[in-house]
């Protein structure tokens, strides 16, 4: 079995290739002039978009309520995934059965990110 350090090592390889290739299409559609239109009318289409939205949210008073919701959700989600960790690391078992009598059960991820030294 490959230890961490020779798994990281071709991830970084193979992360830095799929950079390097996607560098080479994009120099290659800088050069469609056709390519280009097509991303002026979608910046201005985006930008349309974006405020027909602004002003019916302007106009509509759930348009708070559903910025109250996203936080409150993701602070939900944050402290389930809290109290997850902690059963688990205290080898009880883990699971929500729904409404629907649906059994859930955790997917932990682990992630590295960069030290400080």
């Amino acid at each position: 079995m490959p230890n961490l350090e020779e798994v990281y090592k071709r991830l970084e390889k193979n992360k830095k290739r799929k950079r390097e290739i996607g560098k080479m299409i994009a120099d290659e559609l800088s050069h469609s002039s056709r390519h280009k239109e097509i991303k002026e009318e979608m910046m201005a289409l985006r930008e349309e978009k974006k405020a027909i939205e602004q002003t019916v949210q302007a106009g509509n008073p759930d348009f708070k309520e559903i910025e109250e919701l996203k936080a409150e959700i993701q602070t939900d989600t944050e402290v389930l995934s809290d109290l997850a960790l902690n059963m688990y690391m205290k080898d009880e078992t883990v699971e929500i059965v729904d409404e629907y009598d649906q059994k859930w059960y955790p997917s932990f991820k682990v992630a590295f990110k960069k030290g400080n030294g």
